[in-house]
C-alpha cells in the first residue's frame, strides 16, 4: 500500500513538474511572441531599422495578404527593394500601426497571433495613398526555428468598408 501510494506520489509530482515546465515554455514563448508583434508594429515604415527588423523575423519566404485581398510571396531582400524604392519614389510619406488584443496560441514549433490594429500613412505625394486610421484584424504564422521564432505568412482584413476606388488604384511609387 505504501509503494502504491509513494507510486502516485511521484507520478502526480512529475506530472506537476512537466506541466509546470511546459507552461512557463508556454508563457515564455507567448511573451515572446507578443513583445515581437508589438516591436513588428513599432517598424512600419521604410527605414533601414524598419528594413533590418523585418529580416531579422521574416523567414526566408513570407506570403502576406493585404486588406485589398494581394497575395504576396516576398524574400527578406524583395522587402528590403520594395521598402527601398518606396523611400526613394515618395520620400515623406510617415506610416504607423497600433496594435491590441493580441493572442497567441501555440502548437509545437508554430504559432498563430491574432490581433487587431490601425494604420496610418501619411504624406503621399499622391494623397489618393493616405490611409487615414484604417481598423484591421491581422493573424500571423511563426514557427521557431533553432530558438528563433520566424513570420511564415499574414493575413490582414480592413474592418472598416474601403472605397471602391482604393481598388482600382495602381501600386503606389517605389512597389513593383
Amino acid at each position: 500500500m505504501k509503494r502504491l501510494i509513494s507510486a502516485l506520489f511521484i507520478s502526480l509530482l512529475m506530472l506537476v513538474i512537466c506541466t509546470t515546465r511546459t507552461s512557463s515554455q508556454s508563457t515564455s514563448d507567448e511573451e515572446t511572441l507578443k513583445k515581437l508583434e508589438i516591436e513588428g508594429a513599432k517598424h512600419a515604415g521604410t527605414s533601414d531599422a524598419d528594413i533590418a527588423f523585418g529580416k531579422s523575423v521574416n523567414a526566408e519566404h513570407v506570403i502576406t495578404v493585404d486588406p485589398l485581398g494581394h497575395v504576396s510571396d516576398q524574400t527578406p531582400g524583395d522587402v528590403e527593394k520594395m521598402s527601398l524604392g518606396i523611400r526613394k519614389a515618395d520620400p515623406g510619406v510617415k506610416a504607423s500601426v497600433e496594435i491590441q488584443d493580441i493572442k497567441v496560441r501555440i502548437s509545437g514549433d508554430t504559432a498563430i497571433v491574432t490581433y487587431s490594429g490601425t494604420y496610418n500613412a501619411t504624406g503621399h505625394k499622391d494623397a489618393r495613398y493616405d490611409v487615414p486610421n484604417a481598423k484591421f484584424v491581422a493573424v500571423d504564422t511563426w514557427q521557431k526555428r533553432s530558438g528563433q521564432w520566424k513570420v511564415l505568412a499574414q493575413a490582414f482584413v480592413a474592418t472598416d468598408q474601403i472605397p471602391s476606388e482604393v481598388y482600382k488604384l495602381p501600386p503606389p511609387p517605389g512597389v513593383q
